[in-house]
C-alpha cells in the first residue's frame, strides 16, 4: 500500500481492513474485527491505573498492589487460567532494599606511595547491593579499557592480562563499532563483573567514556548517594556459588587521571584511543582499597500478575508464548517541582499493560483459540532493573523449556498515529519476518533503533528472557512521520525529555487511544502467528545471542 492511500485511512479502518486480509476469513466484517481492538477498553484501563488513588504503583506499595488485583480480576472475567502461586494469579516475588552505608563507605587510592582518601560524591560514588551487601577488598590497580572479553568480535582486553588480585580500572559502556545490541549487552556492569571475577578481579572502578561524561556528568551521581535499590530474593537453595566482586565504585575523570601517574602513558591518550577501538590494558603504578556496607531492609513481597489463555492444540498447548508488560511505575516524589508529586506512569507503563489486556480479551471475545497456550504476564519492579521479569524467567510457574517466545510491550508511546515500529531484538531471531509481515500487513513499516547509545535492548524486560535462551521482541512507537503527518521523532524526544518518570506521564496528556488500539493489534499479530505456527521460533544461525544464551554453536563468521 503506498503512503498516499494508507494515509487516507483512518488507523480504525487499517486495523479492520488488515485484519480480514490476515485471516483470509471473508465472512468476518471490518466493524467486527475492528471491536475486538477498542480504544474505549484501552482508555479505561489507563484511566484506572494511572489514576492518583495507585500513586504511581511503585514495586511494594499499596498502589501495586491495587493495580495487581486489579489485572488479575480482569484475568478472572475473561476465564484465564491462574499460572500464579496456590492456584492465583499471583507469584510473589520476594524484595528486599539495600541503601549504603554512608559512615563506613570509603574509597582509598595509592600514588608514588602517598595514600588518599576519596571524598563520596566528589570523587567517587557507589550504592547498596542486595545480594553482596558488603565488601572490603585492596589490590593494585590494573586499567582494562572496556574490560571486555569478546574474541568472537575480535575484542578482548583481558587477553593475557594478570588480574588475580587485582582491581580492575574500567571504562563504562563498550565501544561504538558494536552492533548496537550486542554493545548493550557487553557494555553491561553484569556482564563485565562476572567475567571480570572469573578472573581473580576483587574490586572494580569505572570511569565513563569521554562522550559519556559530556551527556552525563559524574557531578550528578553525587544527589544519588544512599538512593535504595532494589532487588530479589533467591528462593532457598538456588543459588550459585560462581565468584562476585563484592566492592565497586564509580570515580570521576579527575581521580582516574591521577592514577595514571608514571604509566608511561596518560588517562587522556588511553581515553581518546577508546573512542576509537580498544586501548592496551596497562598495569598501573598505583593501588586501592574499597569498602561498602550495605544497610538491608526486611523481605517485603510485590508480584507478577500471570494468566494463562490455553491453547487448543493438544500438544502444542503445552508451550507458552509469554506476552509481558510492566505494572510498575516510580511512586510518588516528594521533590518534584509544583503540586504534583505522582508520577502516575500513564504511557509508561499503563498503556503497555492495556494493549496486553485488550490483546487477551481480543482473544477470549472471539472464541478464537491458538494452538499454543499464551501466557499473559503482567509483571513487577521492571523499573527498579528489570527484577520482575528477572525472577520469573528463572523461577517460571510453567516449565522454562516450554516458553517459546516473548512479546514485550513497554511504553507506547501513545501521542500521535504511528506509521512505523521500531522492533527490538526481531532481527536475532525467526520473529523477525513474522514481525515484519505483521506491521506490513497493516501498512507500518520497521524502522532501526534511533538511539543506540542509550542500549535499550538491555533496558526492558524482554531481555530477562533472552538471557534465559528465549527468543524475544519488544516494539516501540517509532520516529518516523506519522499518519497524519506528525514528527513521531519529536514527539518521541519531547516525551523523554520533559515527561519521561516525572508527573507530567499522566491522563493530562493528549493519549491517541486509537493508536492504542492499532498498537495492541500489531502486537496480536506477531503473537497469533507465533502461537499458531507449526514450528517454535529459533534463533538465526549463529547469532550472537543465540550462542550466548540459547546454546548455539559459536561461528565467528557469521557473528551479528
Amino acid at each position: 500500500m503506498n503512503d498516499k492511500i494508507r494515509v487516507g485511512f483512518s488507523a480504525l479502518s487499517l486495523l479492520a481492513v488488515a485484519a480480514c486480509a490476515d485471516t483470509g476469513n471473508v465472512e468476518k466484517s471490518a466493524a467486527d474485527r475492528a471491536e475486538r481492538f477498542s480504544a474505549n477498553r484501552i482508555e479505561a484501563d489507563v484511566r484506572f491505573l494511572a489514576d492518583d488513588t495507585l500513586k504511581g504503583r511503585d514495586t511494594g506499595s499499596e498502589g501495586y498492589r491495587i493495580a495487581a488485583n486489579y489485572v488479575a480480576a480482569e484475568y478472572a472475567q475473561l476465564g484465564l487460567t491462574p499460572a500464579g502461586e496456590n492456584g492465583s494469579y499471583f507469584q510473589e516475588v520476594p524484595f528486599k532494599t539495600a541503601k549504603l552505608d554512608l559512615d563506613t563507605a570509603a574509597v582509598t587510592v595509592t600514588v608514588n606511595g602517598e595514600e588518599k582518601a576519596l571524598a563520596a560524591g566528589d570523587d567517587f560514588y557507589m550504592s547498596g547491593d542486595v545480594n553482596v551487601p558488603s565488601g572490603d577488598v585492596s589490590g593494585d590497580i590494573v586499567f582494562v579499557g572496556y574490560g571486555i572479553h569478546a574474541p568472537d568480535l575480535g575484542h578482548d582486553d583481558l587477553e593475557g592480562v594478570d588480574l588475580d588480585g587485582k582491581i580492575a580500572l574500567v571504562i563504562g559502556g563498550a565501544p561504538t563499532s558494536f552492533n548496537s545490541e550486542i554493545r548493550a549487552h557487553h557494555g553491561s556492569s553484569t556482564t563485565k563483573k562476572k567475567e571480570l571475577a572469573s578472573r581473580g578481579v576483587v574490586g572494580t572502578l569505572i570511569v565513563s567514556t569521554l562522550s559519556g561524561e559530556k551527556r552525563r556528568p559524574f557531578e550528578r551521581l553525587k544527589k544519588y548517594l544512599g538512593t535504595e535499590n532494589f532487588d530479589w530474593v533467591a528462593p532457598e537453595g538456588s543459588g550459585d556459588n560462581a565468584p562476585r566482586i563484592t566492592a565497586s565504585a564509580a570515580i570521576s575523570h579527575d581521580v582516574a587521571r591521577t592514577l595514571f601517574e608514571g604509566a608511561g602513558v596518560s588517562f587522556d591518550d588511553v581515553m581518546a584511543q577508546a573512542e576509537e577501538g580498544a586501548p592496551e590494558a596497562v598495569a598501573l603504578k598505583t593501588s586501592a582499597s574499597i569498602k561498602r556496607d550495605s544497610i538491608l531492609s526486611d523481605t517485603f513481597y510485590s508480584p507478577n500478575v500471570l494468566g494463562v489463555l490455553e491453547g487448543s492444540d493438544p500438544v502444542l498447548k503445552n508451550q507458552y508464548v509469554v506476552m509481558s508488560a510492566h505494572l510498575d511505575h516510580i511512586g510518588v516524589s516528594e521533590h518534584a517541582k509544583g503540586d504534583d508529586k505522582i508520577n502516575n506512569g500513564a504511557l509508561d507503563n499503563a498503556s503497555g499493560v492495556a494493549v496486553m489486556m485488550e490483546v487477551a480479551r481480543a482473544y477470549v471475545r472471539s472464541g478464537e483459540r491458538p494452538r499454543r497456550s499464551i501466557l499473559f504476564a503482567a509483571v513487577a519492579a521492571e523499573e527498579k532493573g528489570l527484577l520482575g521479569a528477572e525472577y520469573f524467567a528463572k523461577f517460571p510457574t510453567v516449565a522454562k523449556g516450554q516458553m517459546v517466545a516473548n512479546v514485550n510491550v513497554d511504553m507506547p508511546i501513545l501521542l500521535y498515529d504511528f506509521a512505523d515500529v521500531i522492533a527490538f531484538g526481531a532481527d536475532r531471531s525467526s520473529l523477525g519476518p513474522v514481525t515484519a509481515e505483521a506491521a506490513g500487513s497493516i501498512g507500518v513499516s520497521l524502522t532501526p533503533d534511533p538511539m543506540p547509545e542509550e542500549g535499550i535492548f538491555t533496558r526492558s524486560d524482554h531481555y530477562r528472557f533472552v538471557q534465559q535462551g528465549i527468543p524475544s521482541v519488544f516494539l516501540v512507537t517509532g520516529w518516523g512521520p506519522s499518519v497524519d503527518g506528525k514528527d513521531g521523532g519529536a514527539i518521541f524526544r519531547e516525551f523523554l525529555g520533559k515527561t519521561y518518570h516525572r508527573p507530567h506521564d499522566s491522563l493530562d496528556q493528549a493519549i491517541d487511544f486509537q493508536a492504542g488500539a492499532k498498537f495492541a493489534y500489531v502486537n496480536w499479530l506477531i503473537l497469533n502467528e507465533v502461537a499458531n505456527a507449526d514450528e517454535r521460533p529459533r534463533w538465526n544461525a549463529g547469532d550472537f545471542f543465540g550462542r550466548t544464551f540459547g546454546g548455539l554453536g559459536a561461528d565467528a563468521s557469521e557473528a551479528r
